[in-house]
C-alpha cells in the first residue's frame, strides 16, 4: 500500500534525523529503516531531502494548528502572554500525546540548524493561516522602544530556545532519565514565562 509505506518511511526518516542528525539519514538508511529493499523507495514515494523534511513537518503541524486554532477561538485575552502560548503550547502538548519515545523535537532541532533546511519549517510556519495570525498578534503587542529588527532578533532566540529545550528534554526521556521540569506542561509553563520575558524587555539605549 503506497500510503502505508510513505508513512514508514517519513517515520524512519524522523528517527535517524533525531538519532544520527541529517547527515545519518541518507536515503539509503531510511528505506532500509523503514524496511524497504529499494534504496530509491524515499525518491519514488516522497521525493528529495527537502521533500521529506517539509513532510515530515507537515504532519506534525496540522495537529499542532488544530490545537492553536482551538485556543484562539476560546479565549479572549488578547496580550502578549496569551499569544506566546498559542505558540508554545501546542508544541508541548502534542510531545506528550505522542509520548516515549518522540522523536520530532530533536528532529526539527537538526533542522533549524542546518541553513539550507531550515527555510522549510519557516515555510510550513509561514504557510498556516492560524500560525500567522498568532505572529502578527506578537508582533503587535510588542513594546514601544523596540525596534522591529530587535524584535526580530528576539523572536529568532525564541525559536531556537522553544525547539532546543524541546529536543533536549525529549532526548532526556527516551534514555531513560528524569529531566527537569517533571512534566511537558512544565516545560510549557517556563518556555511562556521565559518568551513573554524576552519579548517585553526594554529596548537597549
Amino acid at each position: 500500500m503506497v500510503t502505508g509505506t510513505r508513512e514508514r518511511l517519513l517515520d524512519a526518516a524522523e528517527r535517524l534525523v533525531a538519532q544520527h542528525g541529517l547527515a545519518g539519514a541518507t536515503q539509503r538508511r531510511i528505506a532500509e529503516a523503514a524496511g524497504q529493499a529499494n534504496n530509491s523507495a524515499v525518491g519514488y514515494h516522497i521525493g528529495d531531502r527537502g521533500d521529506v523534511v517539509r513532510a515530515v513537518l507537515a504532519r506534525h503541524f496540522e495537529p499542532m494548528d488544530r490545537r492553536r486554532r482551538e485556543m484562539r477561538e476560546r479565549a479572549g485575552a488578547d496580550d502578549l502572554r496569551h499569544h506566546v502560548e498559542c505558540l508554545v503550547r501546542p508544541l508541548t502538548e502534542h510531545l506528550d500525546e505522542i509520548g516515549v519515545p518522540s522523536w520530532y523535537a530533536r528532529f526539527a532541532a537538526h533542522v533549524i540548524a542546518d541553513p539550507t533546511l531550515r527555510e522549510h519549517l519557516l515555510w510550513q510556519a509561514g504557510s498556516s493561516e492560524v500560525m500567522r495570525d498568532v505572529l502578527a498578534a506578537v508582533a503587535a503587542a510588542s513594546p514601544a522602544g523596540v525596534s522591529a529588527s530587535a524584535m526580530a532578533i528576539r523572536g529568532e532566540m525564541a525559536l531556537y530556545a522553544i525547539v532546543h529545550t524541546c529536543a533536549e528534554r525529549e532526548r532526556a526521556l527516551a534514555v531513560g532519565c528524569s529531566p527537569h521540569p517533571p512534566s511537558w506542561a512544565a516545560v510549557g509553563d517556563a518556555l511562556v514565562d521565559a518568551t513573554t520575558g524576552m519579548l517585553l524587555a526594554p529596548g537597549g539605549a
